[in-house]
């Protein structure tokens, strides 16, 4: 018997394996796919006390985030952060557990979970805790007969041939070509970006509204090389759910919905939450108690609740700002780099 079966390989997974790992446990990791994936543009704060796994993961540094209004005026805040590629960093996370003994399926995706056993594609395995880390379509979320939460869907390019501006990721709000969402560029190298967008919703699909941005916008002028490496997928935007812990069961990062409702940032959330996990089960092991399992969900909403619950509220009131002269005005009240959203 496994001490603790994590579903999913993205970093919630990843990090409460290698910290369960570390304490001498018995961890199996089952991921769904043939490896990590993710539609994401990989910017991580250093906000957070997280080491890099490798320095070859990392891609740029972001010293600045440019906010475009719809008329192209445009609003700068300082960060201090970097961009990773998200499979090989997700890669190198897993790694870290597995050098400590965790095991991994690849191509396993969960069929079902009992008392103490976890049934999946070729196979199955009891465990005595079982962690849903299985990402904003979560399977686990889905066996508990939770609700599935609200998202925005994704479409990113690799862009090879792309005039940049130094340290800086732009985010541009347009409602012609993003819907409910934005577009965004993060630099990956001197002349190449992740360029993507999330839309809630809109008669086209999101690859076919990030070409026409990219062929129609003021950016097309910036572009002179070649799109590769397309990657779509969605993100959760429902906020915190409301249960994170079910008997021998727990929730972390996307399939909790721990990503930003606004920005639909996760990476640090779900590392913290991987590390909260992680301390958490290691205790009800010692212990041979399953019910401290609740003092993860106590520990996540006092670290995370406040500022979801935030974004949320934001969230609602971005939907309600569809048309592009109402994102105008009150863009200021829905974007983390302008004062007036922390209000």
């Amino acid at each position: 018997m496994y001490d603790v079966i994590v579903i999913g390989a993205g970093p919630a997974g990843s990090v409460t394996a290698r910290t369960v790992a570390l304490a001498g446990y018995n961890v199996l990791i089952i991921e769904k796919n043939e490896t990590c994936m993710s539609p994401c543009a990989g910017y991580i704060s250093k906000t957070i006390n997280f080491e890099v796994p490798h320095e070859s993961v990392l891609q740029s540094n972001i010293k600045r985030m440019r906010t475009y209004f719809p008329d192209e005026s445009y609003h700068d805040f300082s960060l201090n952060g970097y961009v990773v590629d998200r499979p090989s960093f997700d890669m190198s996370l897993l790694s870290k557990a597995r050098e400590l003994g965790a095991q991994i399926m690849w191509n396993s995706p969960l069929i079902e979970i009992s008392p103490e056993k976890v049934k999946f594609h070729n196979g199955s395995a009891p465990g005595r805790i079982i962690v849903g880390a299985d990402g904003v379509f979560s399977k686990t979320a889905s066996i508990l007969r939770l609700q599935q939460q609200r998202f925005a869907a994704c479409a990113q390019y690799n862009v090879n041939g792309i005039e940049l501006i130094s340290q800086t990721c732009e985010i541009f709000f347009d409602s012609d070509y993003a819907p409910g969402g934005y577009i965004w560029i993060y630099p990956t190298g001197e002349k190449s970006a992740k360029v993507g967008l999330g839309m809630i919703k809109g008669k086209k699909s999101p690859r076919e509204n990030l070409d026409s941005f990219i062929a129609g916008s003021k950016i097309a002028d910036r572009i002179f090389g070649k799109r590769t490496g397309y990657i779509a997928g969605a993100l959760p935007i429902g906020g915190l759910r409301e249960k994170l812990v079910f008997g021998n069961v727990l929730l972390a990062g996307d399939s909790a919905g721990m990503a930003d409702p606004i920005t639909g940032a996760g990476i640090n959330n779900a590392i913290l939450a991987g590390e909260l996990a992680g301390k958490t089960i290691i205790k009800a092991l010692e212990n041979d108690d399953i019910t401290l399992l609740w003092e993860y969900e106590t520990k996540i909403r006092k670290l995370l609740g406040r500022p979801l619950d935030r974004a949320l509220e934001k969230r609602i009131k971005m939907d309600a700002c569809y048309y592009n002269n109402l994102l105008q005005e009150h863009l200021p009240e829905l974007w983390v780099t302008f004062k007036q959203y922390w209000v």
